[in-house]
């Protein structure tokens, strides 16, 4: 094993399991003026591996880690692994999840639990990626095991959230596929398994092709009826698709048509390819800007908002656009429209000065532990306030 000494040092590598994927919502608002409009939320956790030592560019992120570990174990009696070698082993497993190498992070995590049995992170881990792969089963069964050693409210809610989507997908079809698990409804409105397959085949070439990059796992993607999908997620009735490690999406509804279903896929599966890019660790304004670019492509993303708001002055700060710290969720409905709308304009932007080789390179420096401004000015050799700068002179004038 290399750099064995790391793990002797504190929890700081640790990752609470949950914090791999980023959930993300592709919705159709129903304030006035925007109806229609695909939008995404991302309900930005920070994720975040095993680091080398040396990697002072780390260090913030290191410390918010080491606090959300302290908070997860804090008052649960919480059995994290105190033996070197299984926190090794874990950390292992937790680089091999981040590039969706299931099968050696499964091998690391099992051998971890050899040596301390009840290590609850590794057993919710397992759970995780059984979930990942559709083995309920199996899934529940770890996610139970680590609730037995460390209860928790984020645990209980996984196993009912598995429970209910156990219960929908024993009704769906599988149609098994180079890249995707897709689960189904055979004969609902005309989407069979065979012409699914090619919708995200086309999908996943495109986007691939874009970025310059290759699953080496399958991701499921699962198309529901929309009470299923609200079920199983719990997300509203407007919610038109959600990332969260899956791509699913709300097909057989009323109004939902082939055009709807085929901007919806894009954007949901382009947040696979940046999470997979970036590390699970790409912050909101990136994972929504591209993933509205890609849409674009398909169906035309509405910026009415932005219009208006460069008309009355009213665009968001670029240091509150790109925060951490931005609390999407908290917005009023005008103000997450602007926001999404508007990082889209500053993405294509980007994309088309900088090209999308740029982004990846960005999103590597995110997969690091870089904070925004830093990533920018290391692969652009711009200040954010420059490219804010540059990117408002491209705008109309108001």
């Amino acid at each position: 094993m290399k750099n064995r000494h790391r793990c002797r040092k504190s929890f700081r590598n640790f990752i609470i399991p949950e914090y791999f994927h980023r959930k993300s919502i592709a919705w159709i608002p129903a304030f006035a003026g925007v109806t229609g409009a695909l939008l995404c939320f991302l309900f930005a956790v920070q994720g975040y591996a095993a680091t080398n030592d040396d990697d002072h560019g780390k260090e913030a992120v290191e410390r918010r880690q080491k606090i959300e570990i302290e908070r997860f174990l804090a008052g649960r009696g919480g059995k994290a692994p105190v033996a070197p070698m299984a926190i090794e082993l874990y950390n292992d497993a937790v680089k091999f999840f981040e590039k969706s190498e299931f099968e050696p992070a499964r091998q690391a995590l099992n051998d971890s639990l050899e040596l301390e049995p009840q290590n609850a992170l590794a057993l919710e881990l397992l759970g995780e990626i059984e979930n990942l792969q559709q083995d309920f089963e199996k899934a529940e069964y770890y996610y139970k095991r680590s609730y037995l050693v460390s209860p928790s409210t984020r645990l209980r809610q996984k196993i009912e959230k598995i429970q209910k989507e156990h219960s929908v997908e024993k009704s769906l079809d599988t149609y098994d596929e180079e890249h995707f698990i897709i689960k189904y409804r055979k004969g609902e409105q005309g989407y069979e398994g065979y012409w699914l397959k090619n919708l995200l085949r086309d999908t996943y070439t495109l986007l691939s092709q874009d970025f310059g990059h290759y699953f080496n796992h399958k991701t499921a993607v699962l198309f529901y009826a929309g009470k299923e999908f609200h079920d199983v997620t719990g997300q509203s009735a407007w919610v038109g698709g959600l990332y969260d490690g899956k791509i699913r999406l709300p097909a057989y509804r009323q109004g939902f048509k082939e055009a709807d279903l085929r901007a919806a896929a894009t954007h949901e599966m382009t947040h696979a390819f940046v999470a997979s890019l970036g590390g699970a660790r790409a912050p909101a304004w990136i994972h929504e800007g591209l993933a509205q670019y890609e849409q674009s492509k398909v169906q035309p993303v509405n910026t009415m908002v932005f219009n208006a708001a460069i008309r009355t002055k009213a665009l968001m700060p670029m240091n509150r656009l790109l925060s951490e710290n931005l609390k999407i969720e908290k917005m009023d409905p005008l103000e997450v429209a602007l926001f999404y709308q508007e990082v889209f304009m500053l993405v294509r932007y980007m994309v088309d000065r900088y090209q999308m080789y740029r982004m990846k390179e960005i999103l590597a420096k995110f997969k690091e532990g870089k904070q925004a401004e830093q990533a920018i000015e290391e692969v652009l050799g711009i200040s954010t306030g420059q490219l804010e700068k540059e990117w408002l002179a491209t705008l109309p004038p108001s």
